[in-house]
């Protein structure tokens, strides 16, 4: 799910938007900065059209100058023989209808991740090709999501199968944490408060294979980053605030920072993720409006390039990259009616809409394996957010009709996907918001 960030006086405060019933009217926030993250594992949410985001596990820092509610962009409205081998054909399609059949009915055991010692809540923010999962871990809120980053005691967790989920802890002196990426070596980023700085006043921080947390800070002058994905080289990407209050999108290479700059004209930007090939991708902010405005972009090593939009938009963001160089995310245009759909960009950086699920108005797209699959979330037809997946052969479908129909499991946000097609977000069980790990059966 996402996770929001309001700047006040040159400090941003972690939040994720809710993807409830409750939409929020925009236009009561068109004179304020508002951020969204994908810290928490969850999804950035846009609001109802015409009035009011949501978003993080893998939640990461975004610009979206306005508080969502529901999904809805804001402030935008614009060698047998014949015989034989012919009754084995059909005894094969039988057996491949049937098969099918079950696969469509129950594609993927669920596991239930659990909560922290002391806490009830969590979210599923990436998941590695180990199937080793992070994210964080909170008490339960009036908010209706977890890992807000406003409670005190929320902490990100590493969990591994077969030894449940460990505390990763907090900077001296902390109360709060979030762990966004992972990699296959067990190298964790993500963010933490300090002693002696309020609350909410994240800085970036990594978490090494054994367990150890240390700053990596922010750049010269800057007050907050966040890390929100590392490689397998172990460099990371995120943003920070500038000197100036300004944020850029930022790289962590050998745990020293450096400044990827900004797209012409932009006031806000965010690396919200990283590939093996160390291109990274993020969004960056030109106006908060109204109308909000704002664009995808990709860093390909030394130039940040424009995604755009869909036809006759005004925003859009990249949340992810996969090895291939294939990013997803989110954009609105003409044929979206003001609301956001989950788009993907091709490795020549050309846009497709992935649609929405059925009966639904919006989507948007948090992660992609290397087999193209994408997995996100999106609103159905009674405006209740559902985890989704999207495929070429079956275009966007609800996770939720891919589990067993008794599991007690509403699935809300899939916030990451591996290579091995295990998804990893967050869902209701037993009254509980906790994080998931969801593996094919087939």
């Amino acid at each position: 799910m996402p996770i929001e960030i309001k700047r006040k006086g040159g400090r941003r405060e972690f939040r994720q938007v809710s993807f409830g019933s409750t939409a929020v009217d925009l236009t009561q926030y068109s004179n304020k900065s508002l951020f969204s993250n994908r810290l928490c594992g969850a999804s950035l949410s846009e609001p109802r059209a015409g009035t009011g985001v949501h978003g993080v596990p893998k939640s990461v820092l975004v610009g979206l100058g306005l508080q969502c509610g529901d999904g809805i962009l804001p402030l935008h409205q614009p060698f047998w023989g014949k015989e034989m081998r012919r009754g084995s054909l059909k005894m094969l399609a039988v057996f491949v209808l049937a098969f099918s059949a079950f696969v469509s009915a129950q594609s993927y055991t669920i596991i239930d991740l659990g909560a922290l010692k002391g806490k009830n809540e969590s979210s599923g923010l990436w998941i590695n090709n180990l199937g080793d999962v992070v994210g964080c871990s909170d008490m339960q809120t009036s908010m209706g999501y977890p890992c807000t980053g406003l409670v005190a005691g929320q902490h990100a967790f590493y969990w591994r199968r077969g030894k449940g989920m460990k505390d990763l802890g907090t900077l001296s002196g902390g109360s709060v944490s979030g762990a966004l990426g992972l990699n296959d070596s067990g190298v964790v980023v993500g963010y933490s408060n300090v002693k002696g700085q309020p609350a909410t006043n994240f800085i970036a921080v990594r978490w090494s294979s054994t367990g150890t947390i240390s700053s990596l800070g922010t750049l010269s002058g800057g007050s907050s980053s966040a890390a929100f994905q590392v490689n397998s080289a172990g460099e990371a990407s995120g943003d920070s605030f500038l000197s100036s209050g300004m944020v850029n999108a930022t790289r962590w290479t050998n745990n020293k920072i450096s400044n990827l700059g900004k797209l012409k004209g932009s006031i806000f930007n965010a690396g919200l993720a990283i590939n093996d090939n160390g291109l990274i991708v993020g969004e960056s902010v030109f106006s908060y409006g109204p109308p909000f405005t704002s664009h995808g972009f990709l860093w390909n090593g030394s130039t940040m390039k424009d995604l755009g939009t869909l036809l006759g938009g005004l925003t859009s963001m990249a949340n992810s990259i996969n090895s291939l160089g294939v990013i997803v995310g989110q954009s609105d245009g003409i044929s979206t009616l003001g609301h956001w759909h989950a788009v993907k960009w091709d490795a020549t950086g050309k846009i497709k809409d992935l649609g929405v699920l059925r009966g639904g108005t919006y989507s948007v797209a948090f992660g992609v394996n290397d087999s193209d699959v994408v997995v996100g979330y999106g609103n159905i037809a009674t405006n209740a957010p559902h985890a989704m997946i999207w495929t070429a052969s079956h275009g966007m479908r609800d996770l939720n009709s891919l589990i067993p129909a008794n599991s007690g499991w509403t699935l809300i946000n899939a916030n990451s996907i591996n290579n091995v097609g295990q998804i990893t977000g967050y869902g209701s069980h037993n009254g509980r918001n906790h994080a998931f790990v969801l593996t094919p059966v087939n």
